[in-house]
């Protein structure tokens, strides 16, 4: 940026002061708050100098720098701060802990504390000699016994809190060779870590395994997250500017301060997710993990800017999780209250539709459930393997079973827990727990499987038995509508109203189970119904749009629908019966014609000779004859279909 400008005020007869003075010039200048109080600034305001100035900035204006910004560029136009940007879901909060503060390098005064930490075990003599070369804060910090401490529970930390979840981390050292050191450690520990320095001829062979990294490769394979590796140790490097959404943690050794730790922390602010082994999981927060005591000083750094630029920039994670955590489950838990948690089926219950419920169940009462169990989900996936989260296992577990049953009950979903709101570390803790009690309860019920009476029979009490029935007749007449529009158009009348008087309590779960069980009877003898009276599921399904429509065109029906309302046999108008048989040779005629579904013709010829079928079989209008033979031509198109 700096070349190309200065290029642009190079001319043949020598370097140009002015470039352009028109008004007309726009000037934007990324960076605005680093690169323009200078020379480079002084020289471009001489070469444009009526130009408009528009400055753009990534990170929040510190104070003093605000009042040279705006005398540089003006008043602010807009602005995107931090709390709106994960209120938005743009970015991911970020929380800050402070860990092994007996090793944190936070000033002389802590500096006996820490040596005494470090080589406290040490005779007198080696510590005299130690203490000469360990005396100020930078070679204390990358003492090879506090770094081998801090690498071995950044190892712990990683492999317990980020690797089950499939993100990744980057640690900032003191030094190059502090780098080096951690890099080795973690990978003795078990981590695959790669040192990202910068280094030269002259370094001595310590350096040799990050002279010989193919730095491009190693951080491409980085940011992918099946490649390695899974930590980068950094001094300088990536910490601003470098973008890997699977960071999460931010490993600190070293002190940043104001635009260099704001920059360093956004390294894990970014939104991701992907699968591991099977469930979709989503980066929730970011994490900076402080070794150095910078988290101390945290609303020092961060006074110099507005507060509201910064104010939530990193928030302290909980010391103790337990109180935070039981919060959570108690309001997930609330929506069941009274009842008992182990009684899965009288907690789904909770979400069973009454009298004033629209749709097939109590959709804005579970989705606030789902909000609260969310909020609990996340809160263990932050803490876990915590012992003080793992208490909250089996809570979570029955929630998880609750809301998987909900789900294949009312939405009809797989009998399997969907995993959408909780992270892969979280279900390995608890899977093995719920999903194949929730596979046995909960296992899809089709009124076309030769067990269905048994698997009713085994639900616990008549209200799980009349809502699985409920739910299996419901979509079984979804599926068939298009075979008998108005055969189960019928039934799905005859099912409302069941519904209906069980919610108005003008029947019991019993009576409802006995008339629900008519109801699925019908369905299981249409077809054999139809063949005893001659016809295939085609001619019946015509008989059913022409039965009492051929005597009677305004609609109402003289003969009954072939199945009562409890399942008994009625008469068949036979009127009806023969011209539905003359209807369906006629279909069948045109059906022979390849692919006639898409052929516009032949489904013309088809209505036409339908209505010439109908036209002497009643008294019927020209525009009730085309209505029959729309419906009639595409019933025989839908049934082709299947």
């Amino acid at each position: 940026m700096r070349g190309g400008f200065e290029e642009a005020l190079a001319a043949p007869e020598g370097e140009l002061d002015v470039l352009d003075a028109s008004e007309n010039v726009i000037v934007m200048v990324d960076e605005a708050h680093r690169t323009q109080y200078g020379t480079l600034g002084a020289r471009m305001s001489k070469a444009l100098p009526n130009a408009a100035l528009l400055g753009f900035t990534g990170t929040p204006i510190d104070q003093g720098f605000r009042r040279s910004t705006m005398r540089r560029f003006g008043p602010l136009i807009d602005s995107y701060t931090i709390p709106q940007s994960v209120a938005d879901g743009s970015t991911v909060p970020i929380f800050y802990e402070a860990r092994l503060p007996e090793l944190a390098v936070e000033g002389p005064d802590t500096l006996d504390q820490l040596f005494d930490a470090l080589f406290g075990d040490e005779p007198e003599e080696v510590r005299a000699k130690l203490r000469h070369r360990y005396a100020n804060k930078e070679t204390v910090a990358e003492a090879e016994r506090r770094i081998e401490m801090i690498a071995l529970d950044i190892a712990e930390h990683f492999k317990d809190k980020v690797r089950p979840n499939g993100f990744k981390a980057q640690v900032v050292a003191p030094s190059r060779a502090a780098a080096m050191r951690y890099a080795g450690h973690l990978i003795n520990f078990g981590v695959r870590a790669s040192p990202i320095i910068t280094t030269s001829s002259q370094d001595g062979a310590e350096f040799n395994p990050a002279r010989e990294l193919n730095q491009s490769l190693v951080t491409e394979a980085f940011v992918d997250p099946e490649g390695n590796p899974e930590v980068l140790v950094v001094v300088d490097m990536l910490l601003t500017g470098f973008d890997a959404p699977v960071e999460q943690v931010l490993y600190l050794d070293r002190g940043l301060r104001e635009h260099g730790l704001l920059q360093a922390i956004a390294r894990v602010n970014r939104r991701f997710s992907h699968v591991v082994d099977g469930v979709a999981t989503e980066k929730r927060h970011g994490l900076v993990v402080d070794y150095y005591g910078v988290s101390r000083d945290l609303e020092e750094v961060l006074s110099g800017f507005e507060p509201s630029d910064v104010q939530g920039a990193m928030l302290e994670m909980e010391e103790d999780p337990a109180a935070v955590i039981e919060a959570a489950a108690v309001r997930a838990e609330s929506w069941f209250g009274g009842r008992d948690l182990d009684d899965t089926w009288a907690c789904v219950d909770v979400f069973a539709p009454d009298a004033s419920t629209e749709g097939p169940f109590k959709v804005d009462l579970f989705e606030r459930f789902n909000a609260d169990y969310r909020c609990f989900s996340v809160l263990m996936d932050r803490f876990l393997p915590d012992p003080r989260a793992l208490d909250y296992r089996d809570r979570l577990a029955r929630l998880t079973g609750i809301r998987a049953c909900v789900r294949a009950q009312f939405l009809r979903e797989d009998a399997v827990v969907d995993w959408t709101e909780i992270g892969a570390k979280v279900k390995k803790l608890i899977d093995e727990r719920i999903s194949a009690r929730v596979r046995e309860m909960m296992k899809p019920v089709s009124i076309l499987d030769a067990d269905f009476e048994e698997k009713i029979a085994g639900l616990p009490g008549d209200e799980a038995r009349a809502s699985v029935m409920e739910h299996a007749i419901r979509a079984q007449i979804h599926e068939r509508l298009g075979e008998n529009p108005v055969f189960f158009e019928r039934l799905s009348e005859q099912l409302a109203r069941i519904i209906e008087d069980l919610r108005n309590r003008l029947i019991d779960s019993l009576e409802a189970c006995r008339r629900l069980g008519a109801v699925a009877q019908q369905i299981l003898g249409l077809d054999a119904f139809a063949a005893e009276h001659g016809l295939s599921p085609l001619a019946f399904a015509v008989y059913e749009l022409l039965d009492g429509r051929l005597e009677e065109p305004g609609g109402a029906s003289s003969a009954g629908s072939g199945v009562g309302e409890t399942g008994g046999r009625v008469r068949i108008d036979e009127e009806a019966k023969r011209v539905a048989l003359e209807i369906e040779s006629v279909v069948e005629r045109h059906r022979a014609v390849v692919d006639w579904q898409s052929n516009l013709e032949v489904q013309r010829q088809m209505r036409r000779d339908v209505k010439r079928g109908l036209r002497p079989a009643g008294a019927h209008t020209e525009e009730q004859l085309d209505e029959l033979a729309n419906r009639v031509v595409e019933l025989a198109r839908r049934r082709s279909g299947q």
